[in-house]
């Protein structure tokens, strides 16, 4: 995997797809929280992919979709975080922690990004890329911003699926 210093969305044109890290969770209006990051950026760029978005976790799960095409370039999620998770006094980001007791349900938004979700993102990204014939991926550092991983953590992982078709940007 290849690296880059770049505005993500600078690249809607030039790359076959790029990935918007998620979360899992859906609101009860059927929308899927996208506040933060590249999430918001996309949400503010293409009005109701939350609600599509939301539509998709429900119907099939916390997955990759392809979410819409903008210039030839198609717009994927890439989920860094889980549906909701049991707060363990440490699996919430830093700024909420204090709104949970152990035992609580955090919803994914609120969660520490998972480790096991971007592999399994990793890992179907690599497949849907093939399929789909695609020779430039880019995606930001995931789980690495609004999920407070650390890119040392999570590039091994990214490292054992994502080739040279696929670009870390960081902005």
């Amino acid at each position: 995997m290849k690296e880059l210093k770049a505005d993500l969305f600078s690249l809607i044109g030039v790359f076959d797809a790029i990935c918007i890290t998620t979360n899992g969770f859906v609101k009860s209006n059927g929308r899927c929280v996208m506040g933060r990051g590249c999430a918001k950026t996309a949400l503010n760029r293409y009005p109701g992919i939350d609600l599509f978005m939301g539509k998709m976790i429900k119907e099939r799960g916390n997955l990759p979709f392809m979410l819409v095409q903008d210039s030839g370039t198609i717009i994927c999620s890439f989920p860094v975080k889980p549906i909701t998770v049991i707060f363990d006094g440490h699996n919430a980001v830093s700024h909420m922690r204090n709104k949970f007791n152990i035992g609580d349900t955090v919803p994914g938004w609120a969660a520490i990004a998972d480790l096991n979700t971007i592999e399994y993102s990793a890992f179907t990204l690599t497949s849907v890329a093939t399929v789909m014939g695609w020779q430039k991926i880019a995606l930001p550092r995931p789980g690495c911003g609004a999920g407070e991983l650390s890119w040392a953590t999570v590039k091994p992982i990214l490292d054992k699926y994502l080739d040279d078709r696929f670009v870390s940007v960081t902005f």
